[in-house]
């Protein structure tokens, strides 16, 4: 039987071997035509994906660009009509320049205003527990929207016209005032606990923070060498004084203090730990009792400081302060002129009890 099935297998295979052409024989003369039909057999599934290819390519490209715009699109209307304050929006608006106003020209950026925004904000939320969905907190979140609006508007106008006086602060500068901060601070902490401190209360990073200050010192230098008249002022009444007139009666004749011009600019006794960011009583350390300070470029004017006595911790001095008043005039007369852009909405009272 096993015979019989081995004939009949042998038989059907030479019965195939017999109907096939002798085309489709592999032998020493057709290898190469077989190989061939073989790989043509093939490219009929290879060639066709090399289209779909850089066609996934340029559909991929497409998709990423679209989501990247849509993305976009909703984060600036997220910006600028629902105005969001989150830190996302200061980290990728400190990415991306986005203007939230413009002053003569100059912008304003968005990440500039909303770090001042934040920073109040977090101190008013954490450390005065207001809360801002209550209807006084809306009105404070109001004002507090105009105050960092109007900063980062006068800032923007600072860098303006430092560039054309050709006036820059180093970090030199701005390494000493942070060492002097830190250093004259009532609390006797170190540089790391500042730091602790400015996070804690101003949501600050110490680079933000520093930031801050050479904004600060630019602002003072800038407003100093613009305010032509005041200086003259003070110029003329230091002259006065150095030639015999007594300090006090100087006071009343040129002070822009209406309080100091009733006492002649007598401030007492001040402690040496007060809070000096016009550093009058840094100088005034520097002075021996009766002498008077050459002129002081303070934050808001120009100053004259006379020591009368050193006693203890304590200071006895008086002041003559000339303000400064060409820097806000000009201000003033931009948005007169509507040269001040704003971009988002913001109420403009500066009360937050009349919002």
């Amino acid at each position: 039987m096993k015979k019989l099935v081995n004939r009949l297998r042998k038989k059907k295979q030479a019965s195939m071997a017999a109907d096939q052409p002798s085309s489709m024989r592999i032998t020493n003369e057709t290898v190469a035509e077989h190989r061939e039909r073989i790989l043509a057999g093939g490219r009929k599934f290879k060639y066709p994906l090399q289209t779909p290819k850089h066609r996934i390519v340029l559909v991929t490209v497409l998709i990423v660009v679209l989501a990247v715009g849509a993305f976009l699109g909703i984060f600036t209307w997220g910006l600028y009509l629902g105005q969001n304050t989150s830190q996302f929006a200061l980290r990728l608006t400190q990415v991306l320049p986005y203007p939230v106003a413009a002053a003569d020209g100059q912008q304003v950026r968005y990440s500039d205003y909303l770090q001042e925004l934040r920073s109040s904000l977090h101190y008013l939320s954490t450390k005065e527990n207001v809360n801002f969905s209550s209807e006084d907190g809306k009105r404070q979140l109001e004002y507090q929207k105009r105050l960092a609006l109007n900063k980062a508007i006068e800032n923007a106008y600072v860098m303006k016209l430092a560039k054309q006086q050709k006036i820059s602060i180093t970090n030199k500068e701005v390494n000493a005032f942070v060492q002097q901060e830190i250093a004259n601070n009532q609390l006797g902490v170190s540089e790391q606990v500042f730091r602790q401190v400015i996070s804690d209360y101003y949501d600050w990073s110490f680079d933000e923070y520093k930031s801050s200050v050479k904004n600060q010192l630019l602002r003072k230098k800038v407003v100093a060498s613009m305010d032509i008249v005041g200086r003259q002022r003070i110029t003329t009444a230091l002259n006065d004084i150095r030639s015999g007139k007594d300090f006090t009666e100087e006071v009343k004749a040129a002070s822009d203090d209406s309080l100091a011009k009733t006492s002649g600019g007598d401030m007492g006794f001040v402690s040496k730990n007060t809070d000096d960011p016009n550093g009058l009583l840094s100088v005034a350390q520097k002075l021996q009792p009766g002498q008077v300070s050459d002129v002081i470029e303070g934050v808001d004017g120009f100053y004259l400081i006379k020591l009368f006595d050193i006693k203890d911790n304590t200071l006895h001095l008086a002041k003559l302060y000339v303000m400064y008043k060409t820097f806000e005039q000009q201000l003033a007369n931009l948005k007169t002129n509507h040269k001040i852009q704003e971009y988002i909405k913001v109420s403009q009272t500066a009360n937050p009890s009349n919002q």
